[in-house]
């Protein structure tokens, strides 16, 4: 048999089909057997449809007296995505700043070089002052790139911790 992880829609009708079978199952939703046992095959795209799993759930009410374990794996399937969603507007201005960042970085470094290379042509010869300068900025921008990686990955690694204890 297939591992279903616990508090997902394929665990909920394994859940589900040991207690009703998979006949009485089907018979619930008016579908084939077949149908049925795909729904909680987790290689499977294939789920019941609100109706169906309302039916289900019912049934399975009436026969345990407990709490319907779909409306608990729907409910866990939310969770999740909200989640997520959370997480991610945690990380977006980090990666925001980041981007900013480098895109700095790539705009000094191009026109630097456009310069330099203007420079070359004119013939003209960059001072020791106007080259430190010149690393100078490119050395900023650059810190600025790595500070906001470094606060990027305090990010995911409190996100990943987070996780990890959920």
């Amino acid at each position: 048999m297939k591992p279903r992880e616990a508090g997902t829609f394929e665990a909920s009708l394994m859940e589900l089909m040991d207690i009703l079978g998979v006949e009485r199952c089907a018979t619930v939703v008016d579908r084939s057997t077949s149908l049925v046992r795909k729904w909680s095959d987790p290689d499977n795209n294939i789920l019941p449809s609100l109706q169906q799993a309302l039916a289900l759930d019912l049934e399975y009410v009436r026969e345990t007296n407990s709490a319907p374990p779909l409306i608990h794996a729907y409910t866990n399937a939310v969770e999740l995505q909200l989640e997520a969603a959370e997480e991610v507007q945690k990380i977006l201005p980090a990666l925001l700043a980041l981007q900013t960042a480098f895109n700095l970085l790539v705009q000094k470094v191009a026109s630097d070089c456009v310069d330099l290379q203007r420079a070359k042509v004119e013939r003209q010869e960059l001072s020791k002052a106007e080259r430190q300068v010149h690393w100078q900025n490119v050395l900023k921008q650059t810190d600025m790139v790595m500070r906001e990686t470094r606060n990027l990955l305090i990010v995911i690694s409190f996100w990943q911790r987070k996780s990890d204890r959920a």
